[in-house]
């Protein structure tokens, strides 16, 4: 059943940052404002997911932990369908109803990974399960946009953040389906995660993961923006993000048999060194369809990274501690998501998007010196190729 929460999660996901941007922008949002809204989950996600999988390793019941959080993040995003007239365009009444939601939902994503890894521990091959969640992503972006424009909808209207809603309900109604395997391990202290902590592979793949998020920003925040302003219309943008999700399933699907040819390190490095050969790109490119299709590239810039970084975390982190070790991933790269995301929203308004995707060009290149430098760091962490 785990895929089938990727699935619905995902789904949430995917309308989240291909539609809600402009869903926004079009109940009259300033670039700051929405930047600011769509920040909060990643400002959370520096401290709240580390609370959740911590309670979830000390309770050794991730199940029941998945359940609330998917629970709240369902109900805290209600008010963005509900609310009508003014207050649905109402800032504050945004920011809250953002605020509701995330508290929960940034715990979802690691929470759910946990799960999934203790099946990859007994064989099971990471991207296979997680190739649901990129489904779950291109159906909601194509049937979303299609939706969209088959009914000639308000992009200020209900549609855009209902549709998110129910996905988010399905995201719930999978995870009260799912069960923990119980693993023959001690409850965690204090003492091993300071230990965690100081493991220098782990370290440095959240300092490059951070750095990472962060170059993503124009992305995740104002693509579907950029594709707007540019008179496309919401099916093309959808049609952008299943491409890039379709590219990245490919890279999910064979990563564990590019593992076992090439190092981790390398890996990183490529997945890093083509995402900025993609925003240069982006900032360059004067043509729809060549914007459009090179959103395949996101197979490097989300596909290889995240395999990459998911099969250190399963390699390097105890079995007690596996839900902490994925919050530790997610809050990294949420942090440079936040730093990303406020620093995006500031510029937009006075640089414009190619600016943007300009400055995530130069920025992949940090992380990228961050693995190049560590490699023998990186190296050591994982010791052999896993099913990942």
């Amino acid at each position: 059943m785990i895929e089938v929460f990727y699935f619905f999660f995902f789904q949430s996901v995917a309308i989240n940052m291909a539609y809600m941007p402009s869903h926004l922008r079009a109940l009259g949002l300033p670039g700051r404002e929405i930047a600011t809204a769509l920040a909060v989950a990643p400002i959370l996600s520096l401290a709240v997911p580390l609370g959740w999988a911590w309670l979830a390793d000390r309770t050794r019941r991730h199940d029941r932990v998945l359940r609330i959080v998917a629970c709240g993040a369902w109900l805290g995003f209600s008010p963005l369908v509900l609310a009508r007239g003014p207050a649905a365009r109402s800032f504050s009444v945004i920011l809250a109803a953002y605020l509701a939601y995330a508290v929960f939902a940034v715990g979802m994503g690691g929470l759910a990974d946990a799960l999934a890894v203790v099946r990859v521990r007994a064989g099971a091959i990471y991207g296979r399960l997680r190739l649901w969640g990129s489904v779950g992503f291109v159906v909601a972006a194509v049937v979303t946009g299609a939706a969209i424009g088959a009914l000639h909808a308000d992009l200020a209207g209900p549609l855009i953040p209902l549709a998110m809603w129910l996905a988010l309900g399905g995201a719930f109604v999978a995870s009260t389906r799912l069960r923990s395997v119980r693993e023959e391990a001690t409850r965690p202290h204090a003492a091993d995660f300071r230990a965690l902590l100081h493991a220098p592979g782990l370290r440095l793949l959240l300092l490059a993961g951070a750095l990472h998020w962060a170059c993503m920003a124009p992305y995740n925040v104002f693509f579907g923006i950029f594709l707007r302003e540019l008179g496309l219309p919401p099916v093309a943008w959808g049609l952008a993000y299943s491409i890039g999700v379709v590219a990245e399933m490919l890279v999910l699907l064979y990563f564990h048999r590019l593992h076992t040819r090439f190092s981790l390190d390398a890996l990183l490095a490529a997945a890093f060194l083509v995402s900025a050969l993609r925003w240069l790109a982006v900032c360059r490119a004067r043509s729809p369809v060549a914007l459009i299709l090179l959103q395949s590239l996101h197979g490097m810039t989300f596909g290889m990274f995240w395999s990459a970084a998911i099969a250190m975390v399963a390699a390097t982190v105890p079995a007690p501690l596996r839900a902490t070790g994925q919050a530790l991933l997610v809050m990294s790269i949420n942090l440079g998501g936040a730093i990303g995301n406020l620093t995006t929203g500031a510029l937009y308004d006075v640089s414009g998007p190619r600016t943007l995707f300009l400055l995530a060009a130069i920025g992949e290149g940090f992380p990228l010196l961050v693995v190049l430098r560590a490699r023998h760091h990186l190296r050591a962490a994982i010791p052999t190729a896993r099913n990942t």
